[in-house]
């Protein structure tokens, strides 16, 4: 064998050994505790408050590789309220997984962070395999009460509020003047009633009122007709008795019995009137205006009479 011959087994022979020595391809490292990380962001934060919690798993480029079985809601600190996930190459040709989750932190106190589950699949092995991570850091919560308070304070009683004194005064003084302004209302309402229902007033204005027809062409037999219907109207209500139903010679006795001072002229113009109604007197148009002058200043008298009668009593009474 020559000297090229024996080298070139040699070679063979080396390289023979060589691809003994070398692993194959599709066999991968076991996925190790230090090739997952985690962060959290802010290490402190109060209760209710977000946390950004990130886990990173770099491997060499499995199949497929997952978070689960993240310890958060019933029973823990924190609620996921949003995550997202994602690989990315290395320059070392590595691959990296990294999941952003977002946790709402409850209760007070150092929390340590969540723990989970890595779970990943290469198509050499028959089974996924699953990496269980503890993390060690933790991250504080502060609460938002008072950390003294330890039990339950009652609840204070409702203090009422003290009774506005001051406004009294302005409502009583409402009150007196409005029980003035009504009482002065009263009396003027009773005053212009009375005013009203004076019977002197009414007998007078319509005598006034024959008076101008007499003047329009009212003949002097009617006119002493009304004369003595209006003093009978007047009578009856100036002195309460039944004028209206009575002869002149009844009204002439009620007004005796009551010592009416100006019952002899009234008498009078009553009798005229009975002339002229039943014995057919016809009397002139200047002799009726002149009665029914005399019968104005009869009652007028009368209303003054009544004015004087009870000024006496009001003096008595007092």
């Amino acid at each position: 064998m020559s000297a090229r011959c024996k080298s070139k087994l040699a070679a063979l022979l080396m390289a023979a050994g060589l691809g003994t020595a070398i692993p194959p391809a599709s066999v991968s490292a076991t996925l190790r505790p230090a090739d997952v990380r985690v962060s959290a962001e802010p290490d402190s934060l109060f209760a209710g408050e977000r946390l950004r919690y990130v886990i990173t798993v770099q491997h060499d480029h499995r199949d497929s590789i997952s978070v689960v079985s993240l310890k958060a809601g019933q029973g823990t600190p924190f609620e996921i309220t949003g995550t997202k996930s994602f690989s990315k190459n290395l320059p070392d040709g590595r691959a990296e997984f990294r999941m952003d989750t977002e946790l709402a932190v409850f209760g007070s106190g150092r929390k340590p962070l969540p723990g989970f589950t890595v779970v990943s699949k290469h198509a050499s092995a028959a089974e996924p395999e699953r990496l269980v991570i503890t993390p060690s850091e933790s991250v504080t919560v502060l609460s938002m009460t008072d950390s003294t308070v330890t039990e339950l304070r009652p609840i204070a009683p409702p203090v009422s509020a003290p009774f506005p004194t001051w406004l009294l005064v302005p409502v009583l003084l409402s009150l007196a003047a409005l029980g003035l302004a009504g009482y002065f209302v009263k009396l003027l309402i009773t005053a212009l009633r009375r005013h009203l229902a004076d019977p002197g007033r009414a007998a007078r204005n319509r005598l006034r009122a024959i008076h101008r027809q007499l003047s329009k062409g009212l003949q002097p037999a009617a006119g002493y007709e009304s004369l003595s219907n209006i003093l009978r109207e007047f009578l009856q209500k100036r002195y309460q008795f039944g004028a209206l139903e009575m002869v002149t010679q009844e009204i002439a006795d009620e007004l005796a019995a009551r010592r009416i001072s100006i019952r002899q002229e009234l008498i009078k113009l009553l009798d005229e009137a009975d002339l002229v109604k039943f014995a057919d007197r016809r009397p002139d148009i200047e002799e009726c205006r002149r009665s029914l002058r005399i019968a104005e200043v009869l009652v007028a008298t009368a209303a003054e009479a009544e004015t004087t009668e009870k000024e006496p009593l009001m003096e008595q009474s007092e």
